[in-house]
């Protein structure tokens, strides 16, 4: 996959992205220096290609790695993300003061 951005489009993916990629949980990337031992670890292109398909797919929370994907129904119906929805919700039903 190409990606093309130019402009302000262009801009506003990248911020876009940047804080979407901050709720992405890949457990280990090549080049991660994060164990002292060998892990089998993805590479960053399968990373990137598996955050663009989760924004394409709507998902708010992506596993993009083999090692992330396992935990990501448990995350899912965990209860964090519970009380996520539930404060989602409460802002959401709450007017905004103009």
């Amino acid at each position: 996959m190409q990606l093309s951005l130019s402009g302000e489009l262009g801009q506003t993916v990248r911020r876009t992205v940047a804080a979407l990629a901050a709720t992405a949980a890949p457990a280990e990337s090549a080049g991660s220096p994060a164990t002292p031992f060998e892990i089998p670890k993805a590479s960053p292109e399968s990373v990137a290609r598996a955050i663009f398909d989760g924004l394409e797919n709507g998902e708010e929370d992506i596993f993009p790695d083999p090692m992330s994907a396992p935990l990501a129904e448990s995350w899912r119906g965990g209860a964090v993300k519970a009380m996520e929805r539930e404060y989602a919700a409460f802002v959401a039903a709450q007017p905004v003061a103009a």
